[in-house]
């Protein structure tokens, strides 16, 4: 029987999503496959929209689940039912490491194949088993999605990230620009995300390098550069790190936190001549545009998580030497750590050390001097 219909979940934050990617475009290069839709929690539906090979998308949104009473979230996710059922899928791939979706899919939604991951046997329903004895470890996060994909018989050969910029974003995010900084020009600007780690709720903080590291670094950068200011971006949670960081800076800096949709803080960052950011979603979208990036990773190992895929744009650094580290496994991390050493010692010095040493910074001015040589070529 032809693959027709396929059903994507996954329900977590940016990063992972667009880790899925490259699944979705090799769906869509199926000739049989009619229909590529996408069962989604609330964060990620904006950018999902904008994907060309994306159908329709479901949204399970369990934040709004939890607050609302338990008869009315009963019946909104027996409507979600209801319209998944009518969509009659023949594969289900499953990104969630839960088991409810594959015991909906098969025994409600009737989908005749379902795979997903099997951690701690989380995969009993599923049809199609990718096992994760110790999550996900050893390999990036991406080939691991795009293998689940390839055992379910889908071959992904092109493996790298994309995100795609709705119109309405792009205007609207450049209405906000000349707003806030009275330039039309992209300019040579610094884009940092001093925040980052939203999925670890209250816990975010140890996947944040220190606000006054980022300020000593965004300086050395701004000035060795030649840069005309920073750009601060950030969540709505994250106004008050924003701030923090914005007012130890001595050179121009506009802060956007909070005032930008997901979409057009990608729109804006897509002009950044660099871009610096805990390990999270920003640096992922970063990376899927093109833009060079430095990441800092604690308590999460980059062979994993890291940019995806492997290029000499994007700057993965960490504390070395630090037996404890990483110490995110299984979907754990240590949360009674206290010294987050992995983060407080590592000192912007050390960082400019590494950046000296592969001679990154005159990569990256080379890259800022093409762009603006075609810029003008095209006026």
């Amino acid at each position: 029987m032809s693959l027709k219909r396929v059903l994507v979940v996954h329900p977590y934050g940016l990063g992972d999503f667009l880790f899925v990617t490259p699944v979705l475009r090799a769906l869509r290069l199926i000739p049989s496959v009619e229909k590529v839709d996408l069962l989604l929690g609330s964060r990620t539906s904006d950018v999902a929209r904008a994907n060309p090979h994306v159908d329709e998308i479901f949204v399970a949104d369990k934040g709004r689940y939890q607050k609302q009473g338990r008869i009315q979230t009963l019946r909104e996710v027996t409507a979600l039912g209801r319209q998944l059922c009518a969509r009659h899928y023949d594969l289900m791939l499953d990104y969630s490491l839960r088991s409810e979706y594959a015991l909906a899919g098969r025994l409600f939604l009737g989908i005749p194949r379902t795979a997903g991951f099997d951690y701690k046997r989380r995969g009993f329903f599923h049809t199609v088993r990718y096992a994760l004895p110790d999550g996900f470890s050893g390999r990036p996060a991406v080939e691991i999605y795009c293998d689940l994909a390839e055992r379910a018989g889908i071959r992904v050969e092109d493996r790298w990230l994309e995100l795609y910029i709705s119109a309405a974003a792009q205007a609207s995010a450049q209405q906000k620009w000349q707003a806030k900084t009275n330039r039309t020009d992209a300019g040579r600007f610094l884009f940092v995300s001093p925040g980052g780690g939203e999925s670890w709720g209250k816990d975010a903080h140890f996947k944040q390098w220190p606000v006054p590291f980022f300020a000593e670094l965004c300086t050395r950068i701004s000035k060795t550069g030649g840069l005309d200011g920073v750009v601060i971006l950030g969540a709505p949670g994250e106004k008050e790190l924003a701030a923090s960081l914005a007012q130890k800076l001595s050179m121009p800096c506009f802060n956007f936190a909070g005032e930008l949709s997901v979409l057009e803080s990608a729109a804006l960052l897509e002009r950044a001549a660099l871009f610096l950011g805990n390990d999270g979603g920003l640096v992922h979208m970063a990376h899927a545009l093109r833009v060079p990036l430095i990441a800092f990773y604690g308590p999460v190992d980059p062979a994993v998580y890291g940019p995806w895929p492997p290029s000499t744009q994007a700057l993965a650094v960490y504390k070395q030497g630090l037996e404890c580290r990483p110490c995110y496994a299984r979907f754990r991390y240590n949360s009674v750590c206290e010294k987050r050493e992995c983060l407080q010692e590592l000192m912007p010095g050390d960082v400019w050390q590494q950046l000296s040493a592969k001679r990154w910074l005159e990569k990256v001015r080379g890259r800022i001097e093409s762009r603006e040589q075609s810029t003008e070529n095209r006026k």
